[in-house]
């Protein structure tokens, strides 16, 4: 008989928005065929390292973003920003997260930014082209939850994002890791947009 797995924590997963935090503006570099850039022609977007494209900036926030998806307490843009509204961020705090966790967005005050400050290792099971100006990967997949392998106990509170941010450059993003009493909360309110994946281990 299979022993069953335990569930470690669970990651925190939203919907496309169907937006970018860095803007409209893209450009496709010159010698490089099927890659793209924020940014124009000769002016990469200054969040971003002009020769890979990937964020470098890493606390960048549009000055005129809003969010559009905003039936929803939870959304994602397409270049790696997990926003929440002011309901799932009290639920949230209800379960550990601290106020630091949730940054303002400028230009819309029903949403937040939401970037743990604490941190959980990961690894990626495949990279690819490693940038020499800035260090990065352009390509970060296959997230390995490396920390679920060093618990001894389920993460019981809190809000965390991954070491490492995943997918192919310009659009990167880290993984948001809660406890269970985060993701409890969760389940006790009708919110709308979230998914819920199960960190499980042995």
């Amino acid at each position: 008989m299979k022993q069953a797995k335990t569930v470690w924590a669970y990651t925190l997963f939203g919907h496309d928005d169907g937006s970018y935090m860095l803007g409209e503006e893209t450009h496709e570099p010159e010698h490089q065929s099927g890659e793209w850039r924020f940014g124009v022609a000769g002016r990469p977007h200054p969040a971003t390292c002009p020769a890979c494209g990937v964020k470098v900036d890493a606390l960048y926030i549009g000055p005129e973003y809003r969010v559009k998806k905003r039936r929803r307490d939870i959304t994602a843009t397409y270049d790696g920003y997990i926003l929440v509204s002011e309901r799932l961020r009290r639920v949230l705090q209800e379960g550990g997260a601290a106020n630091e966790d949730f940054i303002a967005l400028p230009a819309d005050p029903d949403f937040y930014w939401l970037r743990p400050q604490k941190t959980l290792e990961y690894s990626a099971a495949e990279r690819a082209k490693r940038c020499p100006a800035c260090g990065q990967f352009f390509d970060e997949v296959a997230p390995i939850p490396l920390f679920a392998g060093k618990l001894f106990e389920p993460i019981a509170a809190g809000v965390y994002r991954s070491s490492i941010e995943f997918g192919s450059a310009p659009l990167k993003a880290f993984q948001v890791v809660i406890g269970l009493r985060a993701a409890l909360a969760i389940k006790a309110n009708s919110l709308v947009g979230i998914d819920l994946a199960e960190v499980l281990g042995g």
